[in-house]
């Protein structure tokens, strides 16, 4: 009797481990319209991985200012919290890219969250004055870091004011009064003044609005954003 061995052949199929999935480190820039010079900017966002929060880990913020041409500048550090979130609160003087960095724990490699923008805005202060019974004088001042050129011209608007029993305003909207060219009082400060007729039938009460366009080469403000043409919401 012949046996016949038979040698069955197997194969050892080995598993590898599947790679874990890359960190997702999210950003948000607040408030999104941008805020005035010398005020600070919120940036907030968390780490995660595959969902799950990632506490305890090193972030750092980094910024490029307008254009934008430059090599990213690391602000500041901070460690995450338990739910994987973190906070930053620059001081920024002009429009910046920002964007978080988490650093990786050796084998893995950083992580980087998407670009995301800051709007800085020129800080202003507007008044008015009296000239005669029905005139006023509107005056914006405006402050930008010293490098700064303004162009764009001011708007004012000026609307009723239509008060309530309690003596509070109510109007919704104030039309467009005028136009004002934006000069240059010296480095860093400029001015736009204009004077305005108040109608009779305001009856010596009124709302002021003012609207301040890009100056295109600024770095300062939403170039995207427009002032609007004929009247601006007062609420």
């Amino acid at each position: 009797m012949t046996v016949r061995a038979i040698l069955g052949a197997f194969t050892l199929l080995l598993a590898a481990a599947a790679p874990a999935a890359a960190a997702d480190v999210s950003v948000t820039v607040a408030p999104e319209a941008g805020v005035r010079l010398g005020s600070k900017t919120e940036v907030t966002g968390k780490a995660t991985q595959d969902g799950v929060p990632l506490g305890g880990r090193t972030v750092r913020l980094e910024t490029r200012e307008h254009p934008f041409t430059g090599g990213w500048q690391r602000r500041r550090e901070a460690v995450t919290g338990a739910d994987g979130g973190f906070a930053f609160a620059p001081s920024l003087e002009r429009n910046h890219q920002v964007r978080v960095v988490l650093a990786g724990v050796p084998p893995e490699p950083d992580s980087v969250s998407p670009i995301a923008t800051a709007y800085v805005l020129p800080a202003f202060t507007l008044t008015y004055r009296q000239r005669g019974t029905r005139r006023i004088r509107i005056e914006q001042v405006y402050t930008v870091p010293r490098r700064v050129r303004l162009s764009a011209p001011t708007r004012f608007y000026v609307g009723p004011c239509k008060p309530d029993p309690q003596g509070s305003c109510t109007a919704q909207r104030a039309p467009f009064a005028t136009r004002a060219e934006t000069e240059r009082v010296r480095a860093g400060r400029y001015v736009a003044r204009s004077t305005v007729r108040i109608p009779r039938a305001y009856e010596g009460r009124f709302s002021y609005v003012s609207c301040f366009g890009y100056s295109v080469g600024s770095g300062m403000g939403n170039p995207d954003l427009r002032c609007p043409r004929r009247s601006v919401a007062l609420r």
